[in-house]
């Protein structure tokens, strides 16, 4: 694996993940308040700590980083926001099992040229992926193995050269 994820597979292999965090705002123009997500950063939060990710360059890559806490003040859209800016819990719909934490088994990172990223899966026990697609115009597309498998037949090539890493249990 590339140097450039090592800290994450590092976080992965001594922490579990307990969330899944997305921000956005609280629209309160309509009768209902809403919440509209801005995911160009998405956090996991983990037993200790957070793992950032950010769709970054042209919206055609994931960059990742180990922060102590959650911060969007270098998000223009989220930074700028006239409304309320808070981060919705999205672990539970993604897993859906009812646990309070995921220990990470494996990780793939989709090449996106040198040791760039387009895209990266986390497997966790249980059988679940978490796809991470930096690529969408709204900033990272969240999915299933379900969403990797359509991203994989959509850019094929992008499969080629796949790192593949087994993350041990402590």
């Amino acid at each position: 694996m590339s140097s450039q994820w090592r800290p994450v597979e590092e976080a992965l292999r001594a922490h579990h993940v307990r969330d899944v965090l997305v921000p956005g705002w609280v629209d309160r123009d309509g009768d209902v308040p809403e919440f509209r997500p801005q995911p160009m950063a998405v956090w996991l939060r983990l037993d200790d700590g957070l793992l950032r990710f950010e769709s970054v360059g042209q919206y055609d890559r994931l960059a990742s980083a180990r922060v102590p806490a959650i911060s969007w003040s270098d998000i223009g859209v989220l930074a700028d926001a006239e409304d309320e800016v808070i981060v919705a819990s999205y672990g539970e719909q993604l897993f859906g099992d009812g646990r309070s934490e995921w220990r990470c088994t494996r990780i793939r990172v989709y090449p996106g040229g040198g040791a760039e990223c387009r895209c990266l899966a986390l497997d966790f026990e249980g059988g679940h992926t978490l796809f991470l697609d930096p690529t969408w115009t709204f900033g990272i597309r969240l999915g299933n193995e379900a969403q990797e498998k359509c991203w994989v037949e959509l850019y094929g090539d992008g499969a080629c050269g796949v790192e593949t890493t087994l993350v041990p249990g402590r």
